[in-house]
C-alpha cells in the first residue's frame, strides 16, 4: 500500500479529531477531508483506505472509552471498544469508497457530501444502537457566529457544509480553476451572513427564572459503596448557600436514596424544596415491576410546593452499559453479564411545569439525539436541562465533547440549555449556542443564572430531519447504483476495484480488467486489460488478447485471438 496515501490518510483523520474537544480547532475540519480525499483519488484500494481513515479518526476521538471508570467491567469495555470502532468506520470505508466511483463520473461527484450526510444521519438512528458521536458538525460548535443555519435542518446541514468546503478546496488545488475558488467564497459568506442576520431577529420570550445549577463532585466509588447520610448532606449544605433561586438542579443519579420507593427519603427531598420555597430537579433511580420482576429507571424527579410534580423516565439508555440492546425482545439475553445495567426505557417524553415556563430533562446521553430535545420542543418545553454523571469519563476529553453537543441543541430549536453534570462540564448555553458560563471538570460548583423561557419554533423544529431523510434516501440509492454491477463477470476473471466496466458488458474465464470497458462488450477468455488502457463501446476480444497500459481501442472494433497492442488503434 502506498505509503504517501497512507500518510495523507492519517493525517486527514488527525486534523479530523483535533477538530473536536478538547481542542476545538474547527478549521481543521475544513481541511482535513482535502487531505483524505487525495490519498482515496486514484488509489487501488479506496474501501480500505476510507476504512482506515475512518479507524484512526475514531480511535483519536473515542480513546476515552477503554480508560472510563467503570469498575470490573473494564475487560468488556474495551472489547467493546474494539468493535465499536470496527463498525462505525465501515461508515468511513462506505463513503469514500463511493468517493472513489463518484469522481470517476464527472458530475456525481459534486453530489458526494449528500452520501456523507446521508450515512452519518442514519448512524444516528437506532435508540439500540445510535451513535451520532462524532459527527462532523458538532467540530464547530464553537463557531456559533457561523452555522445558525443548524435551525433550519439540524447537524446535517453543518456535515453538509464542511464536507462541500473541503470538495471544492480539493477540486480547486486539483484542478486549479476558479470557480472552485469562487464556490469556496460563497459557502464562508452564506455562512456569516445568514448567522449575523439570525443572531440579530429577536426570539419570542415568556417569562424568566433563576435557576441555580449543582455541581457536587460526588467521587463515583463513593455512590458505589453508599455514604447515603454523607451525600444528602452534602447536597443540602450547597443548596443552602444559594437561597433565593426559583430552580434548583441536581445532575444525574445525585439522590444517594430512592425518592420514589422510600417515603423518608421523598420527605427530605420535599422539605429541602419548602425550605428554598423553589423547584427542584434531582436525578434518581426508581425500581418498578416489569415482567414480573422489580427493575430500576434511569429518572429525574420534579418536586414543588411540597409535592412531587413529576417523574421523566430516561427513555435513550445507553446500549451495553444501562442494558443489553433487546434484552426485552430476546429475553435469552438476560442471562448475558457483561457487567452492564438492567434498566428499563420510559415512553413520555415529559414536559414539566413551574411558574408559566416548560422544561424537559432529557438524561445524560440522550440530548446527543436532536429528534429526542425535538419531542421536548414540540411538547411546549421552554428550556432544556439536561443532567448527566460524566464523572466515570475520568480526565479525558470525554466529557468536553458531550458538552459541546449541547451547543447545537440550542442553535437548532432556539432554546436555552442547561448543563448539570456530577463532575463537569456543567453550564448554561443560550438559544444562538453562545455558552454564558461553563465550569471545569472534577470542581465543586454552583452556578446561578438567569434563564429566559423562549416560545419561537425553528425550522427545525416544524420539519424535523426531512434534509437528513433525503440526504439518506440519496445515499441508498448511490449505494445501489454504484455497488450494483451491470455487466457480467465470470466467477474466474478479475475486475479491479478502481476498473470501470459499461453496462451489457461480458466478461469470460481468467480475464483481468485493471483499465476502462466500454458498454456491450465481449471481453473473451484470458484477455488483459491494464491500468490506463481504454476500450470504446462494442468492442469484442477474443481469446489471450492483452491490452497493455496506455492503449485506446476506439468503438467497435473486432479484435482476433491472442494479439498484444502497445500502441493505440
Amino acid at each position: 500500500m502506498n505509503k504517501k496515501r497512507l500518510l495523507l490518510i492519517s493525517f486527514g483523520s488527525i486534523l479530523l479529531a483535533i477538530s473536536f474537544a478538547p481542542f476545538s480547532l474547527a478549521i481543521a475540519a475544513w481541511i482535513g477531508f482535502t487531505l483524505i480525499f487525495f490519498g482515496i483519488s486514484g488509489s487501488r484500494r479506496p474501501f480500505v483506505l476510507g476504512y482506515i481513515a475512518g479507524a484512526v479518526f475514531y480511535i483519536l476521538l473515542l480513546y476515552w472509552i477503554p480508560l472510563s471508570d467503570v469498575g470490573d467491567a473494564r475487560p468488556w469495555v474495551l472489547l467493546g471498544f474494539i468493535l465499536l470502532i470496527a463498525y462505525i468506520s465501515l461508515y468511513y470505508a462506505v463513503s469514500l469508497y463511493l468517493f472513489f466511483k463518484m469522481e470517476q463520473r464527472g458530475w456525481w461527484l459534486y453530489l458526494w457530501p449528500l452520501v456523507f450526510a446521508g450515512l452519518e444521519f442514519f448512524r444516528s438512528l437506532s435508540p439500540s444502537f445510535g451513535f451520532p458521536w462524532g459527527s462532523i458538525a458538532y467540530s464547530q460548535s464553537r463557531l456559533y457566529f457561523m452555522f445558525q443555519f443548524a435551525d433550519l435542518g439540524g447537524i446535517p446541514l453543518v456535515t453538509l457544509w464542511v464536507l462541500y468546503f473541503n470538495l471544492f478546496l480539493y477540486l480547486f488545488i486539483k484542478r486549479r480553476k476558479k470557480q472552485y475558488f469562487y464556490f469556496l467564497i460563497g459557502l464562508f459568506l452564506f455562512a456569516l451572513i445568514y448567522s449575523f442576520i439570525d443572531l440579530r431577529i429577536p426570539l419570542r420570550e415568556k417569562g424568566s427564572l433563576n435557576v441555580c445549577i449543582l455541581q457536587p463532585n460526588i467521587d463515583p466509588e463513593i455512590k458505589r459503596s453508599g455514604g447515603v447520610e454523607k451525600r444528602l448532606s452534602l447536597i443540602e449544605d450547597m443548596l443552602l448557600q444559594f437561597p433565593g433561586s426559583d430552580l434548583y438542579i441536581l445532575p444525574e443519579s445525585a439522590s444517594p436514596c430512592l425518592i420514589l420507593s422510600s417515603s423518608w427519603c421523598r420527605e427530605r427531598f420535599i422539605k429541602l424544596s419548602d425550605t428554598l420555597n423553589a423547584g427542584l430537579v434531582v436525578g434518581t433511580q426508581e425500581l418498578r415491576y416489569h415482567a414480573g420482576r422489580r427493575r430500576p429507571h434511569n429518572s429525574s424527579v420534579f418536586l414543588f410546593n411540597g409535592y412531587i410534580r413529576g417523574v421523566y423516565r430516561k427513555i435513550y439508555l445507553v446500549p451495553f452499559v444501562e442494558r443489553l440492546p433487546f434484552n426485552d425482545v430476546i429475553p435469552a439475553l438476560n442471562n448475558i453479564d457483561f457487567g452492564q445495567g438492567d434498566f428499563i426505557p420510559g415512553k413520555e417524553y415529559h414536559v414539566f411545569n413551574i411558574k408559566g415556563l416548560g422544561f424537559s430533562t432529557p438524561i445524560c446521553y440522550e440530548e446527543i439525539f436532536p429528534r429526542v430535545v425535538r419531542r421536548y420542543v414540540r411538547n411546549g418545553a421552554n428550556f432544556i436541562v439536561n443532567i448527566t454523571e460524566d464523572s466515570w469519563f475520568g480526565r479525558t476529553s470525554g466529557p468536553f465533547q458531550h458538552f459541546e453537543m449541547s451547543i447545537f441543541r440550542a442553535i437548532e430549536y432556539k432554546r436555552p440549555v442547561i448543563r448539570c453534570a456530577n463532575s463537569g462540564v456543567s453550564g448554561f448555553i443560550d438559544p444562538h449556542g453562545r455558552i454564558r458560563k461553563e465550569t471545569h471538570i472534577f470542581t465543586r460548583k454552583i452556578v446561578p443564572v438567569q434563564v429566559h423561557g423562549i416560545e419561537t419554533m425553528t425550522i427545525y423544529a416544524r420539519i424535523g430531519d426531512l434534509f437528513a431523510w433525503l440526504f439518506l434516501f440519496f445515499a441508498g440509492f448511490s449505494i445501489y447504483y454504484f455497488l450494483k454491477r451491470d455487466y457480467y463477470k465470470h466467477r474466474t476473471a478479475i475486475v479491479e476495484r478502481y476498473a470501470e466496466v459499461g453496462k451489457g458488458t461480458k466478461i469470460w474465464h481468467f480475464s483481468h480488467i485493471m483499465g476502462k470497458v466500454g458498454e456491450n462488450c465481449v471481453i473473451g477468455q484470458n484477455c488483459f486489460v491494464g491500468r490506463e488502457a481504454v476500450t470504446g463501446n462494442g468492442v469484442k476480444l477474443e481469446n489471450g488478447v492483452n491490452v497493455f497500459s496506455k492503449v485506446t481501442i476506439e468503438d467497435d472494433v473486432f479484435v482476433g485471438p491472442e494479439a498484444t497492442f502497445t500502441n493505440d488503434i
